[in-house]
C-alpha cells in the first residue's frame, strides 16, 4: 500500500482544505514531516489510519477530537486518501460524526459518520462498516497490525522495549491471533476443576450412603457401623462390614420364616375345630327360626286359595267386554274418512281467502306500478342533454390538465436552470484556482529555464580567455562576461518543472473546455426555456415568468377542479338516466303480468267455492250415521273396555302366583329344617369358647414374628441397596480420580505450573516463537545503530518465582560481555532499542500477516535524544528500510535530520489559528 495523494478538510489542525501530494515524494527513500510544535504533524498519520479504517493513529486521540475548532461552521471535516495497491489505485473519503450547521432554520445538526471507496473497476463501496472491512480484506491487516507495520508512532517504541512478560502477552495476542491458545490453557483449567469438583461429589455421595447403614442395637456390629459413619474406616472395610452385616440378616431371616410357618400350621388346625363349633351353633339357630316362619306361613294358604276362587268368578265378565272393543274397532275407519272431508273443507275455505286476499293485492300493487312508471317517463325528460354536456366538461378538463402538466416541467425547467447556473458558477471559481495554479507553476519553469540558460552562459565564460572566439557570438572580445550562478538547476529538475507546468496547463485547457459547454448548454436551455414561457405565460422575460408561474398553476389547477366537479356531477345524472331507461321497459311489463294474475285469481275463486259445497254436503251425511261424535270419543270408548277386561285378567293372574309362591316358601321352610337337623346330629363338636381363646394366643404370635422379619428385611434390603451404591459410587471415584491425575498434570503444564520450572503457558509459549524472530529482526538494526555494542536477548526466568516469564527482554553489552535489563539503557540507547523492536516487530507483523507489502512507513519523534554518532547510525538503519521499493517517512525536529533528508512535508501555523503545509521536493 502506498499514499498518493492526501486530502484534508477542516480536519485537526488544518482549517480549510489542504492537499498533500505525495506521489511527489517518489517511491523510494526517506522524507522529512518537519514543522512546529502542536502544528499538526502526527495529524497526517491520523488523516491516514482515519481514511483506511475510521480511527486515529494512537490511542490517545479519538475520532470526535478530528472536527478543526478553527473551521467555519460550513466548511466539512473529511478526509481524502489516494493509494496505490497491487499496482491499482483506489480512493477513499470518510467524515466524522461532528455537529454542523442545520440547512433549514438556524439551529445545529448531527453529520453522521460516512465512508466511501472507490474501487478500479469503477464501483462504489459506501458505509462506513463496509468500507472498513473491505480495506481489511484488501490489505489483509486490520487497524493494529496497520499500526505495528506502518505506522510507529510516538511512545509506542519505549512502551514495547520496557513491558513485562503480561503486557507483551496482551500485544502479541491481538497481534499474532494467539487467543485461541489461552481459550485451550482455560478449557484445560476448567475441565481439571469439573473433575476434582467431580471427584468430592462422588466422596460426598459414598459418605452419605455410609451414613444410611442400618445394624440392631443390641449386634456388637453396630460399634464398628458408628467408626465406619465416623469416617475412621476405608471404604474396602465398610465393604467388608456390610458383608457381614447382610450375612447375619439373611439368616435371621431365614429362621423367622421358618417360625412363622410352623405358627400359620397350628393356626389352620385351631381354625377347623372352631369353624366345625360355629356350623353346629349355627344349624340349632336356624332349626328354631324356621319353626317359628313355618307357623306363621301356614294359615296365610287358606285366604290365598279363597282370594284365587273369586277372582275367577269374575273373569267371566272379560268376554262381554271384548266384543264391544271389536264392535267399535269396525266403526272407526268411517271416523277417519269424516276427519278427511273435514281436513279437505279447511283447506278449500283457506284456498278461497288466499285468492281473495292475493286478487285484493294485485289490484293495488298493479295501480303503485303504474303511477311509478308514470313518474320515471316524467323524470327521463330532464335527463336528455347530459351526453352532450359531459363530453363538454370532459374537453375542458383534460386542456386543463395538459396545461398543468406544461407548468410543472417549466417549473422543474427553472429548478434545473438554476443549479447549472450554480454548477456554472463553481466550475469558474475552480478555473481561476486553476488557472493561477498553472500561472505559478509556469513563471517557476520559466525562472528555472532562465536559470538553466544563465547557468550555462556562465559556464562558457569560465572557460573564455581575451582573444579566444566566442562560440555563440564569435567574438574575441570579451569585456562582460556572465556570471556563473551557484544555484544553477539541473535539467533533470528543469524537465520536471516543465512536466508540471504542462500539466497544469491541461488542467486549465480542460476546465476552460468544461466551462465553455456549460455556457453553451445554458443557453440552449435558456432559449427553449424562452418558448415554452411566450406560450403558458404570454412573457419571455425568465424572471418575470418564474415569478408568473405559481400563479398560473393555481388558476389552472382552479379550473380543473371545476371541471372535475361538474364531470362528477354529471356522471350521477347521467347513470341514472341509464338506470330510468332500464326500469321504465320492467315496470310496463310487471303491469301486463299482474292483470294476467288478477284474471287467474278470480278463475281459481269460483272453482274453489264449488268444491266447498260439495264436500260440506257429504260431512254432514256421514255424521248422521256414526255412534260417537268423533273419532276420540269412539277410541276412548274402546280403551276403556279393553282396559277392564286387562284387569279382570291381571287380578286372576296375581291370585294364582301368590298362591303357587306361598306352597313354595312352606316347601321350602320344611326342606331347611330337615337338613339342620341331620348337621346336628351327624357333626362332632368341640368347645367354641377355648379355642377361640387358643387363636387369639397362636394369632399375637404370628403379629410378632411377621414384625420382627418386616424390620429385618428392612434393615437387609437397605444395606443391600447400600453396598451396591458404595461399590457403583467407588468405581467411579476412581476413573475419575485417573482421569484426574492426568488432567492436572495437562493443566498444570499448559498454565505454567509446573514445580520447579519456569512459569510458562502454552500461550506464552507460542508467543515466544514469534519474540525470537522479532528480536533477530531487531538485533540486525541494533548492532547497526550502536556499532556492534547492544544486542538484544529474551530472558529465560522470570525476576522472581511467582511471575511469569517467556517474554521479558534483556540486552549483551558486547564491551564487556555483560547481560543486564533494558531498563537500565540510557535514553539514546533505550530509543534505538526500541526503534529496533518496532521495526522488527513491523517485520515479523508484516511476515505472519500472509506476506503483506506495505510500501510506505511512518516514523514518529525520538530522535532528539541521540548524540551526532547515534544518530548516523540511526539514519543509516532506516535508510536501510528503503532498500527495494520502500519510502519511509520520519518525524523530527533534529536540525541534522533536516539537512540530511531533502524531500520535506513542512507544516507551519498560521497567524488565523490553523496550519499550513509547504511539500520541499
Amino acid at each position: 500500500m502506498r499514499p498518493m495523494m492526501l486530502e484534508l478538510s477542516a480536519f485537526g489542525p488544518y482549517a480549510g482544505k489542504v492537499t498533500i501530494p505525495m506521489e511527489q515524494l517518489g517511491t523510494q527513500g526517506l522524507y522529512l514531516i518537519t514543522g512546529d510544535t502542536g502544528a499538526g504533524k502526527t495529524t497526517i498519520f491520523d488523516a491516514i489510519c482515519f481514511a483506511l479504517y475510521g480511527e486515529a493513529s494512537g490511542p490517545n486521540r479519538d475520532v470526535n477530537m478530528f472536527r478543526s475548532k478553527y473551521a467555519d461552521p460550513e466548511t466539512p471535516t473529511e478526509v481524502k486518501l489516494i493509494f496505490t495497491h497491487g499496482g491499482k489505485e483506489y480512493c477513499v473519503t470518510r467524515n466524522p460524526e461532528y455537529m454542523r450547521p442545520a440547512k433549514r432554520g438556524d439551529g445545529w445538526t448531527k453529520q453522521v459518520a460516512e465512508a466511501q471507496l472507490d474501487l478500479p473497476d469503477g464501483s462504489v463501496i459506501t458505509k462506513v462498516n463496509a468500507v472498513t472491512d473491505e480495506i481489511k480484506k484488501m490489505l489483509g491487516i486490520d487497524k493494529n497490525q496497520f499500526s505495528q507495520i506502518a505506522m510507529l508512532a510516538q511512545g509506542d517504541f519505549l512502551k514495547l522495549l520496557l513491558a513485562s512478560t503480561e503486557d507483551r502477552i496482551k500485544i502479541f495476542r491481538n497481534l499474532f491471533k494467539t487467543e485461541k491458545y489461552l481459550d485451550l490453557q482455560k478449557s484445560i483449567e476448567q475441565s481439571q476443576k469439573e473433575l476434582y469438583g467431580r471427584v468430592q461429589d462422588g466422596k460426598k455421595s459414598v459418605n452419605q450412603y455410609i451414613g444410611g447403614i442400618m445394624a440392631d442395637a443390641d449386634d456388637v456390629l453396630s460399634i464398628d457401623v458408628e467408626h465406619a459413619q465416623k469416617g475412621e474406616m476405608t471404604t474396602a472395610d465398610v465393604l467388608s462390614l456390610m458383608e457381614k452385616l447382610i450375612a447375619q440378616d439373611q439368616q435371621q431371616k431365614s429362621a423367622l420364616d421358618q417360625e412363622q410357618e410352623s405358627i400359620r400350621t397350628e393356626l389352620e388346625q385351631i381354625n377347623t375345630r372352631i369353624g366345625a363349633a360355629e356350623t353346629i351353633q349355627k344349624a340349632k339357630d336356624a332349626i328354631a327360626a324356621d319353626r317359628e316362619k313355618l307357623a306363621l306361613e301356614e294359615p296365610k294358604l287358606t285366604t290365598l286359595q279363597a282370594d284365587l276362587e273369586e277372582k275367577k268368578a269374575a273373569l267371566a265378565k272379560k268376554e262381554d267386554l271384548n266384543r264391544q272393543a271389536s264392535a267399535i274397532e269396525a266403526e272407526l275407519l268411517e271416523y277417519e274418512t269424516l276427519s278427511r272431508l273435514e281436513t279437505e273443507i279447511s283447506e278449500t275455505q283457506n284456498e278461497l281467502q288466499k285468492l281473495e286476499a292475493d286478487l285484493l293485492q294485485a289490484e293495488q300493487s298493479q295501480g303503485k306500478k303504474s303511477a311509478d312508471l308514470q313518474f320515471l317517463q316524467e323524470e327521463q325528460e330532464k335527463y336528455q342533454d347530459v351526453g352532450a354536456e359531459l363530453v363538454k366538461w370532459e374537453s375542458t378538463r383534460d386542456k386543463a390538465v395538459e396545461e398543468e402538466s406544461a407548468l410543472n416541467e417549466l417549473k422543474k425547467s427553472f429548478l434545473t436552470y438554476r443549479k447549472a447556473e450554480e454548477k456554472l458558477a463553481a466550475a469558474q471559481q475552480n478555473y481561476q484556482s486553476v488557472s493561477d495554479n498553472f500561472n505559478q507553476l509556469n513563471a517557476y519553469y520559466e525562472s528555472l529555464d532562465q536559470a538553466f540558460r544563465d547557468g550555462q552562459a556562465g559556464i562558457l565564460a569560465s572557460r573564455l580567455e581575451e582573444g579566444m572566439k566566442c562560440p555563440v557570438c564569435g567574438s574575441t572580445s570579451h569585456p562582460q562576461l556572465a556570471h556563473l550562478s551557484d544555484s544553477v538547476p539541473t535539467e533533470e529538475e528543469l524537465k520536471k518543472a516543465k512536466t508540471h507546468a504542462d500539466k497544469a496547463r491541461e488542467n486549465r485547457d480542460t476546465c476552460a473546455q468544461d466551462i465553455s459547454g456549460q455556457v453553451k448548454a445554458l443557453e440552449t436551455m435558456k432559449e427553449q426555456m424562452q418558448k415554452d414561457c411566450l406560450k403558458l405565460l404570454s412573457c419571455e422575460e425568465l424572471e418575470h415568468a418564474e415569478s408568473e408561474l405559481g400563479g398560473k398553476q393555481l388558476e389552472i389547477k382552479d379550473q380543473k377542479q371545476s371541471a372535475e366537479n361538474a364531470i362528477k356531477e354529471l356522471q350521477k345524472n347521467s347513470a341514472r338516466k341509464q338506470e330510468i331507461e332500464d326500469l321504465i321497459p320492467q315496470l310496463k311489463q310487471e303491469v301486463e303480468n299482474l292483470g294476467s294474475k288478477m284474471d287467474q285469481a278470480r278463475i281459481s275463486m269460483a272453482t274453489a267455492k264449488t268444491k266447498l259445497e260439495e264436500k260440506s254436503q257429504q260431512s254432514e251425511s256421514l255424521k248422521k250415521k256414526l255412534s260417537f261424535a268423533s273419532a276420540e270419543e269412539a277410541k276412548k270408548a274402546q280403551q276403556d273396555r279393553l282396559s277392564q277386561a286387562k284387569q279382570l285378567q291381571d287380578a286372576f293372574d296375581v291370585a294364582t302366583e301368590a298362591l303357587a309362591k306361598q306352597n313354595e316358601t312352606i316347601t321350602q321352610l320344611k326342606a331347611q329344617i330337615e337338613g339342620n337337623e341331620k348337621i346336628v346330629k351327624d357333626t362332632a363338636g368341640a368347645n367354641l369358647e377355648t379355642e377361640r381363646e387358643k387363636k387369639a394366643e397362636w394369632d399375637e404370635k404370628l403379629s410378632d414374628c411377621i414384625n420382627r422379619g418386616k424390620t429385618v428385611n428392612g434393615r437387609l434390603d437397605s444395606n443391600q441397596k447400600t453396598k451396591g451404591n458404595i461399590e457403583k459410587q467407588a468405581a467411579n471415584i476412581s476413573n475419575l480420580e485417573t482421569r484426574l491425575q492426568w488432567m492436572r498434570a495437562l493443566d498444570d503444564t499448559a498454565n505454567g505450573k509446573l514445580s520447579g520450572k519456569d512459569k510458562i503457558k502454552l500461550e506464552t509459549y507460542i508467543q515466544m516463537t514469534y519474540f525470537d524472530r522479532i528480536i533477530r529482526r531487531a538485533n540486525l538494526r541494533l548492532l547497526k545503530m550502536t556499532g556492534g555494542q547492544y544486542e538484544l536477548i529474551r530472558l529465560k526466568e522470570a525476576n522472581n518465582a511467582k511471575s511469569q516469564s517467556g517474554l521479558d527482554l534483556g540486552v549483551i553489552d558486547h564491551t564487556n560481555g555483560s547481560q543486564r535489563s533494558v531498563k537500565t539503557l540510557s535514553g539514546g540507547e533505550s530509543f534505538m532499542a526500541s526503534l529496533s523492536l518496532a521495526l522488527g516487530l513491523s517485520d515479523e507483523v508484516q511476515s505472519s500477516s500472509g506476506g503483506i507489502r506495505i510500501e510506505t512507513m511512518f516514523v514518529d519523534e525520538g530522535f532528539g535524544s541521540l548524540d551526532p554518532e547515534a544518530l548516523d547510525m540511526a539514519y543509516s538503519a532506516l535508510a536501510g528500510l528503503t532498500e527495494g521499493d520502500r519510502l519511509v517517512g520520519i518525524i523530527s525536529h533534529v536540525a541534522d535530520l533536516k539537512e540530511r533528508i531533502d524531500r520535506q512535508i513542512v507544516v507551519k501555523k498560521t497567524k488565523s489559528g490553523g496550519s499550513e503545509i509547504d511539500m520541499v521536493i
